[in-house]
């Protein structure tokens, strides 16, 4: 127990910032020191959606419930590490109940892309072709493990890839589930509101002639008028797809990452990304003048990730 103490320990103490570690998320958060990480943004591999080509990867599990019980698994950890102040974004999509064939036609990474086919499993017990709510499975059984859930924010995706059905609505969005650990926490809402160019007096302060005060005789000042008031920063994200030539087509696009980081994570903040892919996330978190720590089992986009944040580590470097 002692030793095994001791190599936590030494663990920990190499733990990195601005650094991608080519291992499992489970094994990067057990070296994290608890209340370590000021933001978690992230998302999984969608059950049964694609095979990357490694063993051990999530979202290929028999049945959707081992999957869920994946992702709590990780949750619990990132509860653990997450600083009381902290928040925590994780994207997630749906799928339908039923069999077929599935594979991983990733367009981009050259002539040796692994493609693998794979049998998409039926889930028994629910009626096929029924949506499996497995995001709303997942925010539920967060709530039941102590989150509190904030927002589930709707990401309308406009160019989302088109499915040949006749008997159902086109899906084009995903969710994107806001969560903390505490009522008390960081939150940055001037730092996402949409700037107001020349917004004018608002309506208190033109009543009854009352050009300069309001009814309850605060001063009108237009420097103090930043952004649209809060109820005006919607929960829903019309931001399209972004397809890349180094990434599978329908990838993040960059603009999404922009209201977490902000407004999830103080400045100098580190951001932690479970499932780093090609670096979406660590990228956003160095523009906006934050650090990141991320996990990705696939060496090759570790790669890619790594070869894509050279220039934006270096000009991190040349301003310290």
């Amino acid at each position: 127990t002692l030793y095994y103490n001791l190599l936590i320990l030494i663990k920990r103490i190499n733990m990195k910032k601005n650094k991608i570690y080519n291992e499992p998320c489970l094994d990067t958060l057990s070296k994290m020191d608890d209340n370590s990480i000021d933001c978690v943004i992230t998302s999984p591999p969608y059950w049964q959606l694609r095979d990357y080509g490694y063993d051990g990867q999530w979202g290929l599990e028999p049945t959707f419930k081992e999957y869920l019980e994946h992702l709590w698994q990780m949750m619990d950890l990132i509860y653990l590490k997450l600083k009381p102040m902290g928040t925590c974004w994780i994207n997630l999509g749906d799928t339908y109940n039923g069999t077929k064939v599935g594979n991983t036609s990733n367009k981009g990474y050259g002539e040796n892309t692994v493609i693998n086919t794979f049998i998409k499993q039926k889930n028994e017990g629910i009626k096929d072709k029924c949506l499996l709510l497995i995001p709303h499975r997942f925010a539920i059984g967060c709530i039941d493990r102590g989150w509190i859930l904030r927002n589930d924010c709707i990401w309308a995706k406009r160019n989302g890839m088109p499915e040949s059905v006749t008997d159902r609505f086109t899906k084009k969005h995903e969710y994107f589930f806001f969560m903390v650990k505490n009522e008390k926490y960081h939150f940055d809402l001037d730092a996402i509101k949409d700037k107001v160019e020349n917004p004018g007096k608002p309506r208190a302060f033109a009543k009854k002639g009352n050009n300069d005060r309001n009814d309850t005789g605060r001063i009108y000042n237009p420097e103090s008028i930043t952004g649209k008031n809060p109820g005006s920063v919607s929960d829903f994200w019309d931001i399209p797809t972004k397809p890349s030539k180094s990434e599978h087509y329908a990838s993040y696009n960059d603009s999404l990452l922009v209201k977490p980081v902000l407004a999830g994570c103080p400045k100098g903040g580190i951001i932690y990304d479970p499932f780093m892919g090609t670096g979406s996330t660590a990228e956003a978190a160095i523009r906006a003048g934050r650090f990141f720590i991320g996990s990705e089992m696939s060496e090759e986009y570790c790669k890619i990730a790594n070869k894509r944040l050279v220039p934006f580590l270096a000009q991190q470097e040349l301003f310290k």
